[in-house]
Parts: C-alpha cells; sequence; structure tokens
C-alpha cells in the first residue's frame, strides 16, 4: 500500500494536488490583499505576508516533483510552516486594518482549509496502512480530497 499511496502522488503533475490549487489560488488573494494595503506596508508586512502566501504552493510543487516521499514530506511541511506563518500576518492586519477584515476573514478560511489538506495528505503519507482512517477525517474537516483523479 505504501508504493501506492507513494506513487499515486509522484505519478501526477502537481497542478493536480487540490492542496495546491487551493495554496496557488489563495497566494493570489493574499497578493491582492496586500495591493490594498497602505503604500507604506510594502516593505512590510505586504512584503512578509507575500512570500510565506506564494511559498505555499511553491514548497507543494518543488516536493512533489521530488524522488522520494521523506523529501515531498519535508517540503508539505514547510508549506505548513509558510501556512501558519500567513496566519500570523493575517491576524496582524486583521487588528491593524479593520477596513480590510472581509477579505482577511476569507483568506484565514481558506487558510484554514488549506493547513487540514496539508496535514491530511502528511498522515496519508506518513501512514498509508491508516488511509480509510485519514479518508474520513478529510471527510469530516469538510475539505475537497487532497488529490484530484488522473484521467484514464
Amino acid at each position: 500500500m505504501s508504493t501506492t499511496v507513494n506513487k499515486q502522488y509522484h505519478s501526477q503533475s502537481f497542478r493536480d494536488l487540490v492542496v495546491w490549487q487551493q495554496s496557488f489560488d489563495f497566494a493570489k488573494g493574499v497578493y491582492a490583499l496586500a495591493k490594498a494595503l497602505p503604500a507604506d506596508e510594502r516593505f512590510g508586512m505586504s512584503s512578509q505576508l507575500n512570500r510565506a502566501a506564494m511559498s505555499m504552493p511553491a514548497q507543494i510543487a518543488q516536493g512533489q516533483r521530488k524522488h522520494s516521499k521523506s523529501e515531498f514530506l519535508r517540503h508539505l511541511h514547510f508549506a505548513l510552516g509558510n501556512a501558519a506563518e500567513c496566519e500570523t500576518y493575517l491576524m496582524m492586519v486583521q487588528d491593524l486594518f479593520p477596513n480590510e477584515a472581509e477579505t482577511v476573514v476569507g483568506l484565514r478560511e481558506t487558510n484554514t482549509v488549506i493547513q487540514k489538506m496539508l496535514s491530511s495528505l502528511m498522515y496519508v503519507m506518513e501512514h498509508p496502512k491508516n488511509y480509510k482512517d485519514a479518508a474520513s477525517k478529510i471527510e469530516t474537516a469538510a475539505c475537497e480530497p487532497v488529490c484530484v483523479p488522473m484521467a484514464a
């Protein structure tokens, strides 16, 4: 089963991973938010937030292209760390710029879903025998499957 799980994620393009798609869209949303912040934040919080958000899909893509499961997992852990960093910056933006609160709330919700998806994917890869348990956790977390099935 472990090779099945490993092949499942390495035989596809990173673009087929729903978690990559979600984090890519999230990064675009963060970029739009950062542009809406005051110009004096351009080299401060906006820059840090953009870097952390853009690093999420980049880490997933880079890890998926690695040839070993441990390397992929390492990059997924980095992406999860970037998601936590984004959460911190988004909380700061929400407190300092209340006029952006609605946008921030939506981005924070998306970020939470991405974190759950990353955690689920890592769990499945680290515990392939417990794949069914992880699948039920994904359903209970009300987030999409981690991977889009490949077309035959």
